[in-house]
């Protein structure tokens, strides 16, 4: 995939790409933990990457990465508002089933869906900007 701008932080990598998807990209062999900091970066890159446009955005989850329960707390309802999709791509069961969990108790204003896979997942998020250029 070819991106036209990248922001590399300590265990991810937040880029735009050419088909418009904003992709997080976490590392898959080094283990890593989310805490509020990092939420409040990735939410500040999304932001800049987004330039105050709504857009779709694909998690690429590693295989050995968590989040601690102050980083589950953090308000990010400014980053919300850039947000028009968000599609997580989480191979392992366990991981797929805290997200599911963590967006039934977040509210947030867009759809949220897990995948196994990226094609899946890109697929999906195509779709909702399909559907949001037909009612908007």
């Amino acid at each position: 995939m070819n991106y036209t701008q990248e922001i590399k932080l300590e265990f991810c990598t937040i880029a735009l790409r050419n088909d418009g998807i904003i992709e997080n990209r976490f590392s898959q062999e080094e283990p890593y933990e989310i805490d509020a900091y990092h939420v409040r970066e990735i939410a500040d890159s999304v932001a800049l990457l987004s330039k105050g446009e709504k857009c779709v955005v694909l998690n690429v989850a590693g295989l050995y990465g968590s989040i601690t329960p102050e980083a589950r707390k953090v308000d990010i309802n400014d980053a919300d508002k850039y947000t028009l999709a968000l599609a997580l791509v989480i191979s392992e069961l366990h991981q797929r089933l805290l997200a599911n969990f963590y967006f039934k108790l977040k509210q947030v204003n867009y759809p949220v869906k897990t995948f196994k896979n990226e094609g899946d997942a890109v697929e999906w998020l195509h779709q909702q900007v399909r559907a949001s250029q037909m009612v908007g």
